[in-house]
């Protein structure tokens, strides 16, 4: 191939609507990656943040939202890992509804996994789902690129034909990508396209049939469990794949030779390999230790598997049933210290909603997965950062500017100048969630029942207002 050709830029779609000029005053602004922790006022005029500060003064047209005073506003919430069930799934969330849960979640940005119906393995494919998000979708919506065609981990996906079409991303997420070989030329040609590999990590053999994490609570329950391994062996194998890939890519480098859709690592400024959903704490040590290497990884946690152990299965309670499984209060600390020391990078909700009739059967034919959109901030400001256990600064930031890194993308931020992307929390509100409270079409939820401190009041995207709630309102 060219090696002097470039992949088109990853491209993200939403509902274009009019940018609009309004003040919110008296709110605390905290962008911790960009230094701003402070009181004042932000300006919206024509998509841009034009100013922040104490008492800005309003000029003739502007709008004043005197409603939000007192709450907090951070920039805008990015989501690399999310299940947008279009096309094929529409019965269980769409483009239109699953963008309107990330907003009301905080969220501007949001990365749609690829194992649809017909799968993103090719161009054509990935270019009419953003087509279809330019029209239905309130906020930004990426899409991600399969690495395997049909993800039958047999041969490589069209990725450099996806990466022209404008993915942010390969992954055959819901599938390991089993096949060594098939992983190497992927790093290969995902190297060259600029685009990182997200990896889901299981051992479909020692997963077979499992139900919840193998510990005392499954044996207790009768329920077969699935062992840490599980996610921590093929990790360590994707390692060491990774060491080979970099290495080459070292070579390549110093000789200034090509492979096959190779280009050099040009136009990657994220990772190379980001691991999804980790849950294990032999998984938070492998990564670690990979780190001190600097190999090119980075990797998320979820909110359940931050949160929740797996005695909460003794409930039967089929939204807890997720993959990988929630596991013990050994790996949830592990994972929460982690995420506080910066080996696990950034937090992504895994939102994967599904139909009643998929999750109101027996425990066993559940199918896996939990919503996640609308209750990610709170429940990891009530868990974590009211608790004293995660500084908020760290939360936002492992929230919105971390994940944009590891993807290669601008970070949204709360600087005058930049585009109007953030989102505004009233972080003394209490609420619950319950079915009638989340925005998706599926209520499969981890948290259903739960009360939680925290909750959006505003979510702006390109300078307009895509969702907006009252104090108090459901």
């Amino acid at each position: 191939m060219d090696s002097s050709s470039r992949p088109s830029a990853p491209r993200f779609a939403c509902r274009a609507l009019p940018p609009e000029r309004f003040l919110v005053p008296d709110v605390h602004l905290l962008d911790p990656q960009h230094g701003v922790d402070l009181d004042g006022d932000l300006l919206v005029e024509d998509g841009k943040i034009t100013a922040i500060g104490p008492g800005l003064v309003k000029s003739a047209g502007i709008t004043v939202l005197d409603d939000l005073a007192g709450c907090c506003a951070f920039p805008g919430f990015v989501d690399p890992h999310v299940h947008l069930r279009t096309p094929g799934f529409e019965y269980k969330e769409d483009l239109g509804s699953g963008s309107l849960a990330a907003a009301a979640g905080g969220y501007v940005t949001v990365v749609a996994m690829a194992n649809t119906d017909p799968v993103v393995d090719c161009g054509p494919v990935a270019s009419w789902v953003l087509d279809q998000a330019a029209q239905h979708a309130v906020v930004r919506v990426g899409q991600v690129g399969s690495v395997s065609k049909g993800l039958k981990g047999e041969e490589l996906a069209e990725m450099l034909e996806l990466a022209d079409a404008g993915v942010v991303a390969f992954s055959d997420d819901g599938r390991p990508v089993s096949d060594a070989d098939l992983l190497l030329n992927a790093l290969r040609y995902a190297r060259g396209a600029g685009r990182p590999i997200l990896l889901h990590l299981e051992s479909t053999s020692l997963a077979l049939d499992g139900v919840m994490h193998e510990g005392k609570w499954s044996a207790r329950l009768g329920l077969r469990g699935i062992p840490a391994a599980c996610e921590s062996a093929p990790l360590a194998r994707d390692l060491e794949i990774v060491r080979y890939a970099a290495a080459e890519e070292s070579r390549l480098s110093a000789g200034c030779a090509t492979t096959p859709g190779s280009a050099g690592g040009a136009g990657r400024s994220g990772s190379l390999v980001h691991f999804q959903h980790l849950s294990a704490a032999d998984s938070v040590r492998l990564v670690r230790r990979a780190k001190e290497e600097s190999l090119p990884i980075t990797a998320e946690a979820t909110p359940f598997h931050l949160l929740l152990t797996d005695e909460r299965l003794c409930s039967f309670d089929q939204n807890l049933k997720v993959n990988p499984p929630i596991r013990s209060e050994e790996d949830r600390v592990a994972l929460v210290t982690a995420l506080a020391d910066g080996t696990i990078d950034c937090v992504a909700t895994d939102h994967a909603p599904h139909a009643p009739q998929e999750k109101e059967v027996p425990i066993e034919d559940a199918n896996c997965g939990s919503t996640g959109l609308e209750t990610a901030f709170a429940a990891l400001y009530t868990g974590l950062v009211l608790t004293g256990t995660l500084p908020l600064g760290r939360l936002v930031e492992a929230m919105s500017g971390a994940p944009c890194r590891l993807l290669g993308l601008s970070e949204p931020r709360l600087v005058a100048g930049a585009s109007a992307d953030f989102c505004i929390f009233d972080l003394g509100e209490t609420w619950k969630v319950t079915p009638e409270t989340l925005r998706g079409k599926s209520r499969n939820c981890a948290f259903l029942g739960e009360t939680f401190t925290g909750r959006v009041r505003l979510t702006v995207v390109d300078g307009a207002r895509r969702f907006a709630r009252a104090r108090g309102e459901a």
